[in-house]
């Protein structure tokens, strides 16, 4: 099984260092995916040191470092000119035994300090991993180039390019937690290389069989799904910050490309032929560009897992949604629409009541709000508003009035009556639901209930499944586990919810049709 000989590769290159468990196995999987990585953090983190062990997980692996700066000349890093090629046979050529071109791992310390000719050149380099020496183009061994800052680049175009070949990005810190600086103190061989043994070191010819493997790992439609969700948060994030003029999360095209390929190699590994929820965590450390993009992203990476846990993958609200449908239906079955005549009040202006025949010459008008407040047993003084035959404003008055059942007031001894006009109106009448109807609502929320009941099985396994994928996988921290757990025990209970409610819905229905029956 590749995943036990990974996690016996991983006890090697991890063996004295402390608190660089996750930074160790993230770059062993840049390694076996091809991919280059970037260490961010401040000296004396042993990014150089991770980078060496790397070099012993390749069966007769070469490695290369150095330490770059503006001085820093090609022959430094691709070898120094042969004298002897260019006096016997007149060729412009490097001695490449012991340089970058013949290395399988490469560590470039303080990247950013290069000058720019140097760094166009590593860009070829490490891109289509090919170097011209004199008139022959190397085809470079190169399986990963590791380099490290205590910075990011410079906001500089002309890095943007070589940056961007960097899929993985890794901030690096001291130790942290007390029992690690103690074992750091007791520890003083950390520093040395620690061999991996011949029989688990990786051949040349394994690694190739395992690229076109690798290739045919699926991406399933879900997971697809979840990584088309990252990224349209990250837009979506990227139009706010647009509104502040703030830089945006920029992910090209080719990041997107070599992440697919990186969650394969994930997957591969894993002994899985295809990638699942917990592989796309990976994404955390792909995406961000800037220092301030680190939290950005990972919040976005959490949301999105958490969100196909809980709806993604297994949706409750589809099955929600169809059973709202039947109880709509039943609503509808057992109401019955009467149109009905009724005498209602005219309203003035939206905001009065005529009382009629108080005067001869005038409109006499009430308040609606004041003409409801009104009671029957004890009068209220109250305004009343005279409009003349042009229903203009003429005055007002105040009366002591009550009133007198629903559409007349008393004023002093005397009954006024309030205008009104006939409408009509719809007035809803409980009916038995006929028993062909009942019969086929019982049966598409028995069919719903079913539904139900298998996803919320297979949320179960899903979950149980993946939490113990949690713990074994290779290259995500078991903590980030809990994110589609409590995804999953969100939907679950979101389905247990809705079954109840489905039962009692049945019970209410089945109990009415065994009713009409008797």
């Amino acid at each position: 099984m590749l995943h036990q000989r990974i996690e016996t590769i991983v006890a090697s290159l991890r063996r004295g260092l402390q608190e660089k468990e996750e930074l160790v196995r993230l770059a062993l999987l840049a390694t076996l995916a091809g991919e280059h990585l970037f260490l961010y953090g401040p000296p004396g983190t042993a990014k150089s040191l991770i980078a060496r062990r790397l070099t012993g997980v390749f069966r007769d692996g070469k490695r290369f470092e150095q330490l770059l700066g503006r001085f820093t000349t090609p022959e430094e890093l691709f070898g120094p000119i042969s004298i002897t090629r260019m006096k016997d046979h007149d060729r412009y050529e490097r001695i490449t035994e012991g340089y970058l071109p013949e290395a399988d791992i490469v560590f470039l310390d303080e990247i950013w300090n290069a000058s720019s000719p140097i760094l166009n050149t590593l860009l070829t380099a490490i891109n289509e991993r090919r170097f011209r020496n004199g008139q022959e183009e190397l085809i470079l061994p190169l399986k990963s180039v590791i380099s490290a800052s205590a910075s990011l680049p410079p906001d500089d175009p002309a890095l943007c390019n070589l940056w961007d070949r960097f899929l993985l990005r890794l901030p690096v810190r001291y130790v942290e937690q007390r029992e690690s600086f103690l074992a750091l103190l007791n520890h003083s061989d950390s520093t040395v290389d620690a061999p991996i043994p011949r029989d688990e070191q990786i051949s040349i010819d394994e690694l190739d069989e395992w690229q076109d493997r690798i290739e045919a790992v699926e991406i399933p439609g879900d997971v697809l799904e979840l990584i088309h969700d990252v990224r349209e948060r990250i837009l979506r994030h990227n139009a706010m910050q647009e509104k502040q003029g703030t830089p945006p999360v920029a992910v090209s095209d080719r990041r997107w490309s070599r992440l697919a390929r990186l969650l394969r190699t994930s997957a591969f590994f894993n002994d899985r032929t295809a990638v699942n929820v917990l592989d796309c965590i990976l994404m955390r450390h792909c995406l961000w560009s800037r220092d301030e993009e680190i939290e950005v992203v990972d919040t976005i990476v959490r949301q999105a897992v958490h969100r196909y846990a809980t709806s993604g993958r297994f949706d409750p609200s589809l099955y929600r949604e169809q059973f709202e449908e039947v109880t709509a239906r039943i609503r509808e079955a057992g109401v019955e629409v009467m149109r009905e005549s009724v005498v209602e009040p005219v309203e003035y202006r939206g905001e009065y009541y005529r009382v009629m025949d108080f005067v001869e010459d005038h409109q006499t008008l009430i308040w609606i709000g004041d003409y409801q407040q009104l009671g029957e047993s004890r009068a209220t003084e109250t305004d009343l508003f005279f409009y003349g035959p042009d229903e203009d404003y003429a005055y007002s008055e105040r009366f002591s009035m009550r009133r007198d059942g629903d559409l007349a007031v008393i004023i002093g001894d005397e009954r006024y009556y309030i205008e009104v006009h006939e409408t009509e109106e719809d007035r809803e009448q409980a009916v038995e639901i006929a028993p062909e109807v009942q019969a086929e609502l019982v049966a598409r929320l028995t069919a719903i209930l079913a539904e139900t009941t298998t996803v919320a099985s297979e949320i179960e396994r899903y979950r149980d499944a993946n939490s113990g994928a949690a713990e074994q996988h290779l290259f995500v921290h078991r903590s980030f586990a809990g994110i589609v757990t409590t995804g999953m025990n969100q939907a679950s209970r979101d389905l247990q919810e809705l079954r109840s409610e489905i039962g009692l819905i049945m019970e209410t229905l089945t109990a009415e049709h065994r009713g009409e029956a008797d």
